[in-house]
């Protein structure tokens, strides 16, 4: 063998020797065999443009998880204040919206022109309240995470708690993104002035926490739905939880759980699917729980074929039925806001009801740290 081959070798092994050191570095993989392989910007999108020309705002907030591992602790997402907001000190009804499947707190402005989309026939939400089409509101752009259905995924997926970069998307929007948005916005801090809706993946996990918290939503629209009972391929070839979802992460398991207390709370819903969307009912969707829900006695508005939606764009059906989703909330809101409660005494049922989400200032976690800019 000639120095040349010999020197090719070395150089060879030594390369090979230098992927491996880079491709086991905890700063390109989490842990072996993890989702999803990157995790930098999972929880949080950063800084991007946003539309503009509103006569409310639209910020970029980020929080630090107390939930989640340092360094991949930040929590993105975005928050628009009516036109009234700046000039009162009223307080405000507040609506989160979740992303689907690949998205994050940017998604749902993606299908819209910045353009026009403060505007009221763009049929954003942000432009119906912005140009007074419709009563004024907070509006809350979630990234619950990519894939994460809004789990808090346990520690066989190999993203558990235990794990080094855990998903737990149902934690971070119930203990911290809520909480953060009740101390740092004028909230109606309690569920007479919640609500939570969702697109395709999100409208899973809009159920399931208006279904698992119904003493802390008022109303929860679910835009067709996915993976209410299993997790379809079109999450991706790589995604950990693939098919039937074991029984407790199951819609239909929470609904039968929470059913005495989703009607005792009077939790208002809505589901809907379009007419030429395809996608929509993926994985066992809206089309079983109506049929669960109606066997339960749970009064539900259920909106099977929605003309005008030709694809599965959550811009779409917002342009269609936005205007009456933003009413069906305040319906809600206004119902729950006429009948206001007994002064409350400590120990009575209405304690949890009317109270802000987080009650014991003695055994609460601290205060959510985090940035609006």
């Amino acid at each position: 063998m000639t120095q040349v081959s010999k020197a090719r070798q070395i150089t060879l092994f030594a390369l090979f020797v230098l992927l491996l050191t880079i491709l086991h570095s905890s700063s390109f993989l989490v842990e072996a065999g993890s989702f999803p392989p990157s995790p930098d910007n999972y929880w949080n999108a950063g800084t991007l443009p946003l539309p503009s020309n509103s006569q409310g705002n639209l910020e970029h907030c980020t929080l630090e998880s107390n939930n989640l591992k340092t360094p991949y602790n930040e929590v993105g997402f975005n928050v628009y204040t009516p036109p009234g907001y700046a000039s009162g000190n009223q307080t405000y009804p507040v609506i989160y919206l979740l992303h689907g499947v690949s998205g994050n707190e940017y998604n749902y402005f993606n299908g819209f022109n910045y353009n026009t989309f403060f505007s009221g026939s763009s049929g954003s939400l942000p432009g119906l309240i912005d140009s007074g089409l419709a009563e004024e509101a907070i509006l809350v752009f979630v990234n619950g995470g990519k894939g994460s259905f809004y789990d808090d995924w346990d520690d066989s997926t190999g993203n558990g708690p235990s794990s080094s970069f855990p998903i737990l998307s149902e934690t971070v929007i119930m203990q911290d993104v809520i909480p953060f948005i009740d101390a740092n916005f004028r909230t109606i801090a309690n569920r007479n002035g919640r609500a939570i809706e969702g697109f395709s993946m999100g409208s899973r996990g809009a159920i399931k926490l208006a279904f698992s918290y119904p003493d802390q939503f008022c109303s929860t629209i679910a835009y067709a739905g996915a993976a209410f009972e299993a997790i379809p391929n079109s999450a991706g070839s790589d995604h950990p939880r693939l098919g039937d979802l074991p029984t407790e992460y199951k819609v239909s398991t929470i609904t039968a759980n929470n059913a005495a207390a989703i009607q005792t709370n009077g939790v208002q819903i809505r589901l809907v699917d379009g007419a030429g969307d395809g996608a929509a009912g993926q994985g066992g969707g809206i089309d079983d729980l109506t049929v669960q829900l109606n066997d339960l006695g749970i009064a539900h508005e259920y909106e099977p074929n929605l003309a005008g939606v030709t694809s599965h764009e959550w811009s779409q059906y917002h342009q269609v039925t936005g205007a009456y989703g933003l009413n069906f909330h305040f319906a809600c809101f206004n119902a729950a806001s006429s009948v206001l409660p007994a002064p409350i005494i400590l120990g009575s049922g209405d304690l949890f009801t009317y109270l802000p989400l987080v009650l014991n200032p003695d055994t609460a976690p601290p205060p959510v740290a985090g940035t609006c800019n």
